[in-house]
């Protein structure tokens, strides 16, 4: 039965070469390792998955210090630990806050264009900048609001009216407490009954009748014969001036629109509906 084995590869070693800049080279040994540890001869490994142990490399000189430098990104929300620990936030009592973590991109740049770099070049001078950084997430605070106002006056000295009160806002929530509930307050109120004229008298409004199409030209004339009164009844009792103007403005709308494209045909009607004067006996009153 064959045993197995694979390459192992060491660290690379430091960069060389004549010149500064692009043209280094680095070396690493590479070598063949059995099963348990101990190294073999070459040919026991698969050559095809052998690694390279030798790459160019950027050979860092002293006066490259001033062309080169760390770019450090801005830190990120600060994440829960339980988040990402277990992969979902845990319930708990939140008091003076949760451990979290925060982190950022860190690389090496050029300064003249800040284009990216190796990060060896920067590590040559400096250590490579902290990625993560220990954070608190504050306890979420609700929205807290004051006591209510007095109430104001009622908006009317007799009959219903309104009024209300309102409450400002103390705290605004933060780090998603709950919002703020309505500020504001109405109330009915009735200060008394009305005595003047104003409590005398109310309108009674009934209901809209069904739209009915004006008549043609023809059935008016027939209906005049008999008489201008009858003729306003059989029309629906249609005796308010103003909805008659509005009746024969819709007509002539209605013809400029025959007129204009042969594809319409747009008839309108109109409603009508009583509204009467109640005295607060319940009796009528005529209308002047």
């Amino acid at each position: 039965m064959k045993t197995c084995s694979s390459h192992l590869a060491g660290p690379w070693g430091r960069c060389m070469g004549s010149d500064c800049g692009p043209g280094g080279s680095q070396s690493r040994a590479v070598w063949c390792a059995h099963v348990d540890g101990w190294t073999t001869l070459h040919t026991n490994c698969d050559q095809g998955q052998r690694p390279s142990n030798q790459r160019n490399c950027f050979r860092v000189c002293d006066w490259h210090k001033d062309l080169y430098d760390w770019k450090l990104g801005a830190w990120n929300e600060c994440v829960p630990v339980s988040a990402r620990t277990f992969g979902a936030p845990r319930q708990f009592t939140c008091s003076g806050g949760e451990e979290g973590i925060q982190i950022r991109e860190v690389g090496c740049m050029l300064k003249s264009d800040g284009s990216p770099a190796e990060d060896a070049i920067c590590e040559y001078f400096e250590p490579k900048p902290r990625l993560e950084q220990a954070c608190l997430i504050p306890c979420p605070q609700d929205c807290v609001v004051s006591e209510y106002s007095p109430w104001t006056s009622c908006s009317k000295t007799c009959g219903t009216g309104l009024r209300n009160r309102v409450r400002s806002v103390l705290v605004p929530p933060l780090f998603g407490g709950a919002g703020c509930p309505n500020l504001t307050e109405f109330q009915s109120c009735k200060p008394g009954p009305c005595t003047g004229p104003e409590g005398l008298y109310s309108l009674r409004v009934g209901p809209w009748s069904t739209c009915a199409l004006p008549q043609t030209r023809t059935a008016r004339q027939a209906k005049r014969r008999k008489g201008k009164g009858q003729g306003l009844r059989e029309r629906g009792g249609v005796k308010d001036p103003e909805t008659r103007e509005l009746i024969q403005k819709k007509r002539s709308r209605n013809r400029l629109n025959r007129q204009e494209s042969p594809f319409w045909d747009i008839q309108v009607g109109y409603q009508t509906r009583e509204v009467t004067c109640i005295h607060r006996n319940g009796s009528r009153v005529v209308r002047k």
